[in-house]
This record gives C-alpha cells, structure tokens and sequence, in this order.
C-alpha cells in the first residue's frame, strides 16, 4: 500500500495526539505527509517536536470536558481545513478492583473515555455531513469486549464506545462517512512500558508471546482511515496477538 502517495493531499484530525498511541498515529501520517491536526489539552511536549520536524503539522488546544468550545473549535477547523478522516484516541485508565473503586473515579473514566468523546463525536459528524464524506476511526481496547480484570470502569467506557462506533456507523453510511474501531490488546505503550507482574502474567497468554507495538497499531489505523478500507465500516477490529482467541 502506498500511504505516502495516498496521505499527500489529506488533512486528518487526532484527538487526543500528545501521548502513547495518540502520537504514534501521528507520526506515521506525518511521515506519510498527510496534514495532522493533533488536539492536546494539557501535554505539548511531543506535539511540540513533531511541529518541528513536520512543518504541515497543527497543533490545536482544547478542552474536551467544554462542549461550547468542542462546538466552537470543531466548526473552525472545518472551515479551515478539507478534513478527511477523524481519530479518537481519548483515553485514561486506572487500575482498581471493583469493590476498591470509588465512584468518583468510575464515573471520571467513563466520563472521560465514553462521553466526553461521544460529544466530539457529535459535533465532528455534524461538519462530516455537510461534507457528505470523511471516516471516523475510535481507539477501542480489548477490554471493551472481553472486560479485563481490574479494569471495570476502562471496560465499561470502551465496551460503550464500540456501542457508540456500531451505531454511528449506521447512522452517517448514508452520507458517504464511514466509521470504524480498533481494540488493542497489550501494546508497549504507556502503562505498559514499565510491564508490572500481572501484565507479563498476560503476555504468555498471548498466542504470539509479545507485546505489541504503538506502530502496529498506528498501521492498522492509517489502512481503516484510507479508502484502501472502502468497504469496511461499523467494525471494532482487535489488533492483540491473537489473545482475544486465548481469553
């Protein structure tokens, strides 16, 4: 496939760019030289070095938690800019048996994962519309269909999203926008850069006796955001070494 040659003249938006796989995809469409839009709220610091080095990379600044700036700063962009396809990369987790876990703190993952994204969602399908194109990725999790333990909340916010996915899909097919998910198993990335006892428990259940990689993932991203996925939507594809077949 050849992305360079395919990416050159898109403008792709990522939410949720400044860390783990967020910032991989986006390092793989900018080598790509697709135009990047990579959202952060708080953490510049890798958007800053990929700005640097990709001169047709944008950076853009909000709050996801504000629904009238998420309105406000989504119409903008679109009028800005030819925006093809949209990534949602949002996503937080903490580790917590479910009688340790405070409700504060289920209701904050799954605010945060399920509906503050659902709201972005909302307002990125409303400009897609107008357009009568575009394709919508969401970064799933395994979690989200197998509920992995000690994850409640992150299972619940990401089993609601491939919902989320599933519908959208059927609802925008009609005007040409596709919508896909991807659910990552274990990927060296985040949490898992520093492995804890339990996670390398789950790395020898996984049939290909790995983690996988936040490249990995950003490849499979780039091929469902292309139209060399053109007949592929309202799917949550599982990118995890064949563990969901092993659970």
């Amino acid at each position: 496939m050849e992305f360079k040659q395919y990416f050159k003249d898109k403008c792709i938006f990522v939410l949720g760019a400044s860390s783990g796989i967020g910032i991989e995809i986006c390092k793989h469409l900018l080598s790509y030289n697709a135009t990047v839009i990579m959202h952060y709220n708080t953490n510049e610091k890798e958007i800053a070095i990929l700005q640097k080095e990709y001169p047709q990379s944008i950076k853009v600044k909000f709050n996801i938690k504000d629904e009238q700036e998420i309105k406000k700063v989504t119409s903008k962009l679109f009028s800005q800019y030819k925006i093809d396809a949209f990534i949602n990369c949002v996503g937080i987790m903490i580790r917590s048996f479910i009688p340790l876990t405070s409700k504060e703190s289920f209701n904050n993952i799954v605010t945060t994962n399920l509906i503050d994204a659902f709201v972005v969602l909302k307002y990125v399908s409303l400009e897609m519309i107008k357009n009568k194109t575009g394709s919508i990725l969401n970064v799933s999790s395994l979690a989200g269909s197998h509920g992995l333990k000690g994850q409640a909340a992150y299972s619940a916010s990401k089993a609601g999203l491939d919902a989320v996915t599933r519908v959208l899909s059927k609802e925008l097919s009609m005007y040409n926008i596709r919508v896909n998910g991807i659910a990552p198993g274990f990927i060296d990335t985040g949490i898992l850069a520093e492995p804890k006892e339990q996670d390398l428990a789950f790395k020898e259940k996984i049939p290909l006796k790995r983690f996988g990689t936040a490249a990995e993932v950003a490849h499979l991203t780039c091929f469902l955001i292309s139209d060399y996925s053109s007949y592929i939507t309202g799917q949550t594809i599982k990118i995890d070494g064949g563990l969901s077949n092993a659970l």
